[in-house]
């Protein structure tokens, strides 16, 4: 797993049969404490609806993926978002 930001989403007029009507996304992969760029951006399939500039959480595991995608082991993909992070409180804001 890592963290990553969506760049934005990918449209495929052909994909393999097991990702039809699957949502493809462009992330790029952060530093989990700095959450600067590292790397090369990637895709990965979308399974819970991001947008654009959002941070979320990547699995990089493809029998997770295939599962997720309710798809076999033919399934190409290897990568997909499973969880969306959310913002860091301000300095001085309560804590959990």
């Amino acid at each position: 797993m890592f963290t990553a930001e969506v760049k934005g989403h990918l449209v495929a007029t052909t994909k393999h049969p097991t990702l039809k009507g699957a949502r493809l996304v462009i992330v790029q992969p952060l530093d989990p404490v700095s959450f600067a760029p590292m790397g090369v951006p990637q895709v990965a399939i979308d399974v819970i609806g991001t947008a654009k500039g959002m941070r979320v959480l990547v699995v990089s595991d493809g029998q997770a993926v295939q599962e997720m995608l309710g798809a076999d082991r033919t399934c190409p993909a290897r990568l997909a978002v499973s969880g969306i992070l959310n913002e860091a409180p301000a300095s001085g804001g309560a804590s959990c």
